[in-house]
């Protein structure tokens, strides 16, 4: 059997002129026909040697782990990732860097380092041939996931959620030995570092966007993954909160499921964002904490903001991420009865912000499907009504207004000041009702009436 090579990977095992392979998702996306992985790269050479022949070749050196054998090569604008063949050995615990690593291992003992048995298939970067140690080739036929050595989750639990990733971003199924394995070992991510947690996080929030060629079905979906996840007791090490509404009960003319199921499908629904599966799998994380607290459900939303502020912050989320889907769990329940006033609606959207309040209608339409009913109420208005000032021009910013600083210390015959920003807010807000007053003239007059005061 042979695959492709892409002309990177030809180039640059020409230029070190021994045999090379191409390994890991590269391989197996070409047997499956789906879109490129990183070309990842391994062979019997020290790195060291490697980079020696490319440097000469003329190609770019990456720095990258001496320690583990590995170094980057630019070639033709890609980035080759080069390993020497090696045997890795894990401390007990789950942690994602070995112990100890051993070079000069064969390119079948560098296989069972690998994590499932369809990423352990290796291309002869000169003539495609591929080389199949574990069995991989029956198991990718199959749309099966198998770890490649009994102790492959046990030794490093990242590959807990990678499981969990691939398969649904393959629609793969998972051998059951290795379900059961992954199960054992979930609470390893613990030991994880947080970053590589949240990454991971990250790509099984939008699994179901990775090969959108594929199609979306069942078994390539985010709401499998979640089920997965809980499955395998892993959001405990993510995001512990979310197992606490397995079987809060909730209103069932609003919602069909209780609240930890209407996350998942509520996160299913949202667009393939991280930022909206997040704030979607999050919006009603605080629940439980505001039912115990407080015997009912209306400060939810508060609670809720403070669970995720803590959380995304332990997994070290940008602060602007955190911020962004604390601010759309905190406002999902704004004017949930829809007896705002179109004005206010319309000053609250402004005081929002574009990108927020377009997000906060993605997430209410989410929440709304997530209810496993077909209802549609606030988030149509909040739809229409957004259109509508798209249409008529309403500005969303200061720097939308047609007059600026300098326009106003004009109009008023005042130098710079709190004053100017406090009256273009003002003017700002005004524009949100009225975009019709949104004209240099206009605002200069409306700036002279502002009464201090009103600030």
């Amino acid at each position: 059997m042979q695959v492709p090579i892409p002309a990177p990977a030809r180039r640059f095992a020409a230029a070190v002129g021994a045999p090379v392979y191409l390994v890991g998702g590269a391989v197996r996306n070409a047997l499956l026909s789906l879109p490129g992985a990183d070309l990842d790269v391994a062979g019997a050479l020290p790195p060291q040697v490697v980079a020696d022949r490319c440097r000469a070749a003329g190609f770019a050196v990456e720095p990258r782990s001496r320690a583990l054998g590995t170094a980057g090569v630019r070639v033709d604008g890609e980035t080759l990732e080069y390993t020497a063949f090696r045997a890795e050995r894990y401390a007990p615990g789950g942690a994602h860097r070995p112990e100890s690593v051993q070079f000069g291992a064969t390119l079948e003992e560098d296989a069972t380092r690998r994590d499932f048995t369809c990423n352990a298939l290796y291309a002869d970067c000169r003539s495609g041939a591929v080389t199949d140690p574990l069995g991989g080739l029956p198991d990718l036929a199959a749309h099966t996931l198998r770890q490649a050595a009994p102790r492959t989750l046990e030794s490093d639990a990242l590959r807990v959620l990678r499981l969990v990733r691939l398969a649904c971003e393959l629609g793969f199924d998972i051998e059951p030995a290795t379900f059961d394995a992954a199960r054992a070992h979930a609470g390893g991510l613990l030991d994880i570092a947080p970053e590589r947690r949240r990454e991971e996080l990250d790509r099984i929030l939008v699994c179901d966007a990775r090969y959108p060629a594929a199609g979306r079905d069942e078994a390539r979906s985010v709401l499998r993954a979640l089920r997965l996840l809980d499955a395998l007791g892993a959001w405990p090490c993510l995001i512990p909160e979310v197992e606490a509404g397995r079987n809060q009960a909730q209103r069932p003319d609003h919602h069909r499921y209780p609240v930890m199921e209407h996350l998942f499908h509520a996160c299913a629904a949202a667009p393939a964002t991280p930022v909206l599966r997040l704030a979607a799998l999050l919006h009603d994380i605080g629940k439980p904490a505001c039912l115990a607290a407080t015997g009912r459900l209306w400060a939810h939303d508060r609670y809720g903001e403070a669970i995720v502020r803590e959380r995304l912050a332990a997994l070290r989320y940008p602060g602007a991420v955190v911020s962004r889907v604390a601010a759309l769990v905190r406002h999902h329940m704004y004017d949930i009865r829809n007896t705002a006033r179109t004005a206010t609606l319309r000053a609250q959207f402004v005081r929002w912000g574009r990108p927020l309040t377009e997000q906060l209608v993605a997430l209410r339409e989410a929440d709304i499907r997530g209810c496993g009913y077909r209802t549609d109420y606030v988030h149509a208005r909040w739809r229409a009504l957004l259109a509508e000032m798209a249409a008529d021009g309403t500005p969303f910013s200061e720097a939308e207004l047609a007059i600026d600083g300098a326009g106003i210390m004009c109009a008023l015959g005042i130098g710079p000041g709190p004053r100017v920003g406090q009256v273009k807010r003002a003017l700002l807000l005004h524009c949100a009702r009225h975009p019709e007053d949104n004209t240099p003239n206009r605002l200069a007059a409306l700036a002279r009436d502002i009464a201090p005061s009103s600030f």
